[in-house]
């Protein structure tokens, strides 16, 4: 079994070749720092493609290479600017020094949810089951009508009821 010559890369890539990619990604990006890192994996997919069937215009594929990158790019950054920032943003946010809540903001907090959790506890069955069904475990008054065996009227009426008891707990 005979493996393949690696075709050497240095046929391809240039650092005449790298400067003009990263000013041309620089000027479409408006970002050194993002463009540098995408000149470096183009370089990396201009290596993979070099490999499998060298290119017969390198140039012109590493240059294919980088715009696809930036579209890449920038879809995925239009995606985190519509819905929120990273993923994990909540997470470092908690980890930060300074962030953390005052002590008698806990203390507030804990004393709500012991008082919420004993006005849960004050509620017949079938208004704490749709309490609930519905506030954790997000499911629609259908979804509990049909879990339950009951009218989505009567889903209404129990959620009502519990609404009602737990706020006035919480007033007082």
């Amino acid at each position: 079994m005979s493996a393949q010559p690696m075709t050497d890369i240095s046929a391809f890539w240039t650092e005449s070749l790298a400067d003009e990619l990263l000013r041309f990604l620089t000027g479409r990006l408006k970002c050194p720092d993002i463009a540098a890192e995408l000149t470096h994996d183009t370089y990396l997919g201009l290596r993979q493609i070099a490999e499998k069937t060298p290119p017969d215009n390198a140039r012109a594929m590493a240059f294919r290479i980088a715009i696809n990158l930036t579209i890449d790019h920038q879809r995925k950054t239009m995606v985190r600017d519509r819905y929120g920032a990273d993923e994990d943003i909540d997470a470092l946010v908690d980890t930060l020094p300074g962030n953390a809540a005052p002590p008698e903001q806990v203390l507030i907090g804990q004393q709500r949810l012991a008082a919420l959790q004993h006005a849960l506890g004050e509620l017949p069955q079938a208004c704490r089951t749709v309490f609930v069904l519905h506030g954790v475990d997000g499911l629609t008054y259908t979804q509990i009508a049909e879990r339950l065996g009951i009218s989505k009227s009567q889903v209404n009426k129990l959620l009502a009821q519990a609404m009602a008891h737990c706020a006035r707990q919480l007033a007082d």
